[in-house]
């Protein structure tokens, strides 16, 4: 069962390229433990979103805490230490493609840690069996599947021990049955190591599969439009984009 304790909280968050406002007086929080969804139509700011949750960009105005601490006023030291407590998975994996998958495991905890190159290539081997891939240490990225470069990457945003993780796309690129893998992994993971996640997404399947909760923003009002289980407002939500995106029904394909 989710715990109430507050993971993310969101403050009247305004998003913006200079004058040009993306998303204005957000406001939401993330509870540990839950799958978090973040839903929307092309060019919405999902991803613009995402960056801003883990300190990539910085926001017009508003505040994120991650686990109390602003990231947003952080200085450089303190933001770098809020940033070691949660772990990122790219669309494209972002793996280094001259480095074998234990080397990119390796080069995050030679960055970041003291620890010895036995203990190490440890936890280089306990993160890949994490993600199915044990005894794959040696390959490199052009070596696997699309969908085990996924699970390599995640490997890697694993090897801080995090217990926050972020998707953006997870499943782009992956055909059925591997992204079916890759959200069965995702609740392996959420429940193994209690980790809380927070995930970019317009997959249906694996949405009514993963998440706990989703938050769908809407780039004509420029705010949240929509909160809450997405089982529930599939059914009884009143805003006619957010029932037929959660339906499918008569949604054209640039919406998606």
């Amino acid at each position: 069962m989710t715990e109430e304790k507050v993971e993310i909280d969101v403050q009247n968050l305004t998003m913006a390229y200079g004058d040009f406002v993306i998303m204005k007086d957000l406001e939401f929080d993330i509870k540990k433990g839950e799958i978090f969804v973040i839903l929307g139509g092309s060019g919405c700011g999902k991803s613009t979103l995402l960056k801003h949750l883990i300190g990539l960009y910085k926001p017009a105005t508003g505040d994120i805490f991650i686990k109390g601490k602003s990231i947003v006023s952080a200085n450089t030291s303190d933001k770098q230490s809020i940033m070691k407590e949660f772990g990122v998975l790219y669309q494209s994996g972002a793996l280094f493609g001259s480095l074998t998958l234990e080397e990119n495991i390796r080069i995050v905890l030679e960055e970041h840690t003291d620890l010895s190159k036995e203990e190490m290539k440890a936890r280089a081997d306990e993160k890949l069996a994490l993600v199915d891939l044990k005894g794959f240490n040696g390959f490199y990225p052009s070596e696997i599947s699309g969908g085990m470069k996924k699970r390599a990457g995640l490997a890697r945003a694993l090897a801080l021990n995090p217990d926050l993780l972020f998707f953006d796309e997870p499943s782009a690129g992956l055909d059925p049955i591997s992204s079916a893998n890759l959200d069965r992994l995702i609740l392996k993971i959420r429940d193994e190591i209690k980790a809380t996640m927070v995930i970019v997404t317009h997959e249906l399947d694996s949405i009514y599969t993963i998440a706990d909760k989703v938050l769908f923003l809407d780039k004509d009002t420029k705010s949240i439009i929509a909160y809450g289980d997405p089982k529930e407002l599939k059914e009884n939500c009143q805003i006619d984009f957010v029932k037929r995106f959660l339906n499918r029904d008569g949604l054209l394909k640039q919406e998606l």
